[in-house]
């Protein structure tokens, strides 16, 4: 008899849904093991049909159905949470105590920078906590696990495949296309995009830049600069195989606390033949090999003078084009992947189910939206505490300062990606929560 796996996701849409529907598709008629989704948030149109198309079970915005999502944890003999800082993913965690299950967590970030951050409670909650990438051991939360806690802990390479872009045609075009596919945000591209892609003075040279969701305000930052003509915004595309196809080069300089773990376009555009440049972030030096499958750069002026030298160098790129995509259609193989779960799914199905309850000492109807926020940054959450607990108008106006300042960085300004904006949104009624995103508006006046 089949062993029934329930995926558990705070939405399906993007990258990470991507990766999911991908694996279900090519797993869709395994003998051994039978899947199925629930969405704390919504499924998008595209993730709705794709489980139509392979007969999945799919049920999205459940957070609200909480008996219903207990019943299938109950029915299931594996239960496989997609993790990341999502509100209604840390307050179902939070306040819910779960039936006796197996229990793994899957973390789509690498956890360096918050609000995306581990948290012991998080990292000890699952059976198993898997990594998507081997550079999350590198973490300080992870380092300060006992030798005990560590051996929970294991890795799949996240991927969606690159199979649908190995045969990509690269057609004649007129000029030089530096492509980039991807969030068009401040909280992954790098802060000084827009500079960095001014400096590179060559002829017809153009930039294309696909994804969202800021890209209406970055162009109009490209605009007021005077060089919105090098550029082409296309937002969010729904077939990148047309943009890949006249790709040069794939220039994309992230800023150094985005927080991807296994780029899915970065494989993409490797696996097509178009040569990466970036720079030296943990997650693009484990994608990369410097010089043979792309270039790594150090710095912005090395970034500047990478894709000079290859605009330039045509055999280069033609030979960093070959061995990236060599290497790109192994490594970021979803096979890989599906013979990877296996046997996690396999050596979890030898562990005793055992309910799970997160560790507060407050009981569940005392634990309030904020209360969900703090647990969701461990000890990145001090400044908020600080603020809750301030006696004086003195001692508030000092949190206040040190909350302003955090709120500064870009990964704080975003509207999702386990914000106080993002808090919020899906809890609007919380007082604390509502100071705080009024304290990152006055940061933006």
């Amino acid at each position: 008899m089949k062993k029934n796996i329930l995926h558990i996701t705070p939405h399906l849409g993007g990258g990470v849904g991507r990766v999911i529907l991908n694996y279900l598709s090519k797993v869709k008629n395994d003998p051994t093991f039978n899947h199925k989704v629930i969405c704390l948030d919504y499924a998008n149109e595209n993730a709705v049909k794709s489980a139509k198309n392979i007969n999945l079970s799919l049920w999205d915005k459940m957070s609200d159905n909480k008996q219903k999502i207990l019943d299938l944890i109950t029915q299931s003999d594996i239960i496989l949470i997609h993790w990341w800082n999502h509100p209604l993913l840390f307050d179902f965690l939070v306040k819910t105590e779960l039936p006796p299950c197996r229990l793994i967590m899957w973390s789509h970030i690498s956890g360096f920078h918050p609000p995306y951050v581990f948290t012991l409670k998080v990292l000890i909650f699952p059976d198993l906590f898997v990594f998507t990438t081997p550079v999350s051991h590198e973490t300080k939360e992870v380092q300060k696990l006992t030798d005990k806690q560590k051996k929970h802990l294991r890795v799949v390479w996240s991927t969606g495949g690159v199979e649908h872009v190995m045969n990509v045609k690269h057609k004649s075009h007129k000029g030089f296309n530096i492509g980039y596919i991807g969030t068009v945000d401040y909280c992954k591209i790098h802060p000084n995009f827009l500079t960095i892609c001014d400096q590179i003075k060559l002829p017809d040279i153009k930039f294309i830049v696909c994804g969202g969701s800021s890209e209406i305000e970055i162009m109009k930052e490209a605009e007021q600069l005077g060089i919105n003509e090098k550029f082409h915004f296309t937002g969010l595309v729904s077939d990148i195989i047309p943009y890949l196809s006249i790709f040069d080069v794939f220039g994309y300089p992230l800023s150094h606390y985005h927080y991807g773990t296994c780029d899915q376009v970065l494989a993409e555009s490797m696996a097509s033949g178009v040569v990466p440049i970036v720079l030296n972030n943990k997650m693009e030096q484990s994608m990369i090999q410097d010089g043979q499958t792309g270039i790594i750069a150090q710095n912005e002026t090395e970034y500047i003078k990478a894709i000079e030298k290859l605009y330039h160098d045509k055999k280069l790129r033609e030979i960093l084009s070959k061995n990236a995509k060599e290497y790109a259609t192994k490594a970021f193989s979803l096979e890989i992947m599906i013979r990877d779960w296996e046997k996690i799914f396999e050596e979890l199905l030898n562990f005793p189910k055992t309910g799970k309850k997160w560790d507060m000492t407050k009981t569940i109807s005392e634990i309030s939206a904020k209360d969900v926020f703090l647990e969701s940054l461990g000890n990145y959450g001090k400044n908020f505490i600080n603020y809750c607990n301030a006696k004086t108008i003195n001692e508030k106006k000092i949190t206040i300062q040190k909350i302003k300042k955090l709120l500064k960085s870009p990964l704080w300004q975003a509207k999702t990606r386990g914000t106080v904006y993002h808090y919020n949104y899906f809890f609007k009624n919380d007082k604390y929560l509502l100071e705080w995103a009024q304290l990152m508006n006055q940061n933006k006046l």
